[in-house]
């Protein structure tokens, strides 16, 4: 015995989608319903012949009627499950029936009664609808009794497999959301991985910087003894002066900078540094930091050509932006051949209100990969030469500045490096919006 499964109003289906409703409301048992079938042919006597043998035959709700016109408009209050119609009926024929079935309920079954003569416009229902069988006049019934059972057992297969794919399809957005969240989870606990590893690192180096430092600051305490010469000799020899007022520089910079890497190590990378600032003229920072660099081997081996459109005036830390300067110039100049240019330029852009420094070579440049890397603690492309903190230690101190380290290079054709900074008048009245209550 074959019943039509019903789901009572209210059952829910994922996502609210029709087709998965309908799967579910024929997967619900709580109520069993006949299938309707519905008969459709214009001479009263086959609909009632045919209808009657159905009724006694099956537990089918079979429902008579004589034009295409009536059935159609008795659908919406009862879906048909099974549509048997005759071909030729005037007004809406068989055809035209089938059609608009198949698109209002696309998983009905639909069979046309068709005489011997009318083989062709079987054949052009199967074609053009999609029919599932047709049966010819004067019918066989058992014949047509299993055309149904085969009809109606291969639509409740097709629900099944519908239901079947919907269910797979959810489960495979379920497993999808799953895996893009262990995906993340596991960038996560790589980062955090790399975190730890990375203080532990600067554990053990701060631990080396402090000893280092204290060693360093005894010998520091030497290097005073330039000032004495200065002012024991420099009234008789001006160019003792002017190598004493370099070193006493040296001096005082190279304690900054252990006590700026001494920070770093201890885990305060991310802690803007403790600035010293004052309106300071960009390019005379330029030419104390060449001043300083004009015995550097390397950075004499090159050509270092310095453009000052102008004397924009910014709030920095002299000292702190002089190591930057010597930091970014060292560097241009190790990735330069003997010989090689490198471009120093100041300018200011009123619009933005921010003064560039831009150090350029034409030095070897750097990959992509390599570009995104810089900054981060102990990456170095110096091989042993280099500890990997000078350019993240450089970035803090701009950043401190309320400014921009960026960097833009190409293989073989050199870097550029811009310090942005904001202009005076710009970083005072940052300043003071900061100290407003």
């Amino acid at each position: 015995m074959l019943f039509r499964v019903v789901a009572p109003l209210g059952v829910q289906g994922y996502g609210q989608d029709d087709a998965w409703l309908d799967v579910q409301r024929r997967k619900c048992y709580l109520s069993k319903v006949p299938y309707a079938v519905y008969l459709v042919d214009d001479d009263p006597l086959v609909t009632e012949s045919l209808g009657t043998a159905l009724r006694i035959e099956t537990t089918y709700d079979v429902v008579t009627f004589l034009s295409g016109t009536a059935a159609l408009g008795a659908m919406p209050d009862r879906p048909p499950d099974v549509l048997i119609t005759d071909f030729k009926m005037p007004g809406l024929d068989g055809l035209a029936l089938l059609r608009a079935v198949r698109q209002a309920y696309p998983d009905a079954v639909l069979m046309l009664l068709t005489g011997y003569a009318d083989k062709e416009s079987a054949i052009r229902a199967i074609n053009e609808v999609g029919i599932f069988q047709y049966v010819e006049k004067p019918w066989d019934l058992q014949d047509l009794l299993l055309k149904l059972r085969a009809g109606l057992e291969r639509r409740e297969l097709t629900a099944s497999l519908t239901a079947a794919n919907l269910d797979l399809a959810r489960r495979n957005e379920e497993l999808a959301r799953s895996l893009s969240e262990l995906a993340r989870a596991h960038e996560e606990l790589r980062k955090t991985h790399e975190r730890l590893l990375l203080n532990e690192r600067l554990a053990v180096v701060g631990r080396v910087a402090s000893g280092i430092a204290h060693e360093i600051g005894n010998q520091l305490t030497l290097v005073g003894y330039a000032q004495a010469i200065r002012e024991k000799v420099g009234a008789r020899d001006p160019q003792v002066a002017e190598y004493a007022d370099i070193i006493t520089t040296a001096q005082k910079r190279l304690a900054a900078m252990v006590t700026e890497i001494k920070d770093f190590t201890r885990g305060n990378g991310d802690v803007p540094p403790l600035l010293s600032s004052e309106p300071t003229d960009v390019a005379l920072v330029i030419e104390e930091a060449l001043s300083i660099l004009r015995y550097d081997d390397e950075v004499k081996a090159c050509k270092t050509k310095v453009l000052i459109e102008s004397r924009p005036l910014a709030l920095l830390d002299r000292a702190k932006l002089t190591q930057v300067l010597i930091n970014l110039l060292r560097n241009a100049a190790q990735a330069s051949k003997p010989g090689g240019e490198i471009l120093v330029s100041v300018g200011e852009d009123a619009e933005s209100r921010t003064v560039q420094i831009l150090v350029e070579d034409e030095g070897t440049g750097m990959p992509e990969d390599v570009l995104s890397r810089l900054g981060e603690p102990f990456f170095s492309t110096k091989g042993e030469r280099g500890t990997g903190l000078g350019l993240g230690i450089s970035r803090r101190i701009v950043e401190g500045h309320d400014g921009v380290l960026s960097f833009a290079s190409q293989v073989g054709q050199g870097t550029r490096v811009t310090i942005t900074l904001p202009s005076l008048d710009a970083a005072l009245e940052r300043k003071g919006s900061a100290r407003a209550p």
